[in-house]
């Protein structure tokens, strides 16, 4: 080889040198840059989530806010009352005018409860008895089955007395009758599983006392009683 032609190898190599790129370096950079956090696209999908989950606990707070309390386990206080005892009208003195409760079928008649106040053996009792729906209380009217007249010594709390339909009773299943205090303007009954018998108006009275009847379940009576419960301020719900 000549000199020229050497001298013209060596420009050549020269000038590939400069234009020919460097892939290690550009390996580098690829690497660098595809390593680089994508802070821009992760702001992008973080900021809708985190106004989303605002929104979600804003709605999840106004739900509890709203969402009415649930009821004691034992609402109401404990009802403690005398024993209903049958007296015949015969041994009953009255002392109020009788309120009459509510109609109900016998096997062959229809028959009438009524609530009265009267004095046994010299003390002021709660009776309920039955006899032929349109017949007088009276101590010649026939009775409904064995067990009527019932009557209940007076106690001295807001529910002074009460009693619970019976089959054979003259007060029939699935009905309650109770005397309450002039105080009492509303009544709200509970059986043992709590279920709630409500008697908002009086249904009568004897004498300054009030006679409340509210339907029961059978086999199931009152057990709690709540007086002149106090409503829920509509501002709380």
């Amino acid at each position: 080889m000549t000199d020229l032609e050497r001298k013209l190898a060596e420009t050549l190599r020269e000038q590939a040198g400069a234009v020919t790129p460097n892939l290690a370096a550009a390996w580098a950079e690829q690497q660098r840059r595809q390593r680089r956090p994508p802070r821009r696209r992760l702001t992008v999908v973080i900021a809708p989530l985190a106004a989303v989950l605002v929104v979600l606990t804003s709605v999840l707070l106004a739900t509890q806010l709203n969402r009415p309390s649930a009821p004691p386990a034992n609402p109401g206080g404990p009802l403690v009352l005398a024993r209903p005892v049958h007296r015949p009208m015969s041994e009953l003195r009255m002392a109020s005018t009788p309120v009459s409760l509510t109609n109900f079928a016998g096997q062959t008649d229809a028959w009438t409860s009524y609530a009265f106040t009267a004095t046994v053996t010299g003390s002021l009792q709660f009776c309920v008895a039955a006899v032929p729906r349109g017949a007088q209380l009276s101590s010649d009217a026939p009775q409904y089955g064995m067990n009527s007249p019932v009557c209940v010594a007076l106690g001295g709390g807001p529910v002074r007395a009460g009693y619970v339909g019976e089959g054979a009773g003259p007060l029939p299943s699935g009905k309650a009758v109770y005397l309450a205090t002039p105080q009492v303007d509303t009544l709200r009954m509970f059986n043992a599983d709590g279920d709630l018998s409500l008697a908002t108006m009086p249904f009568g009275a004897l004498g300054a006392d009030r006679v409340f009847v509210t339907d029961v379940s059978p086999g199931s009576p009152p057990v709690r009683f709540e007086v002149n419960p106090v409503p829920a301020n509509p501002a709380s719900r």
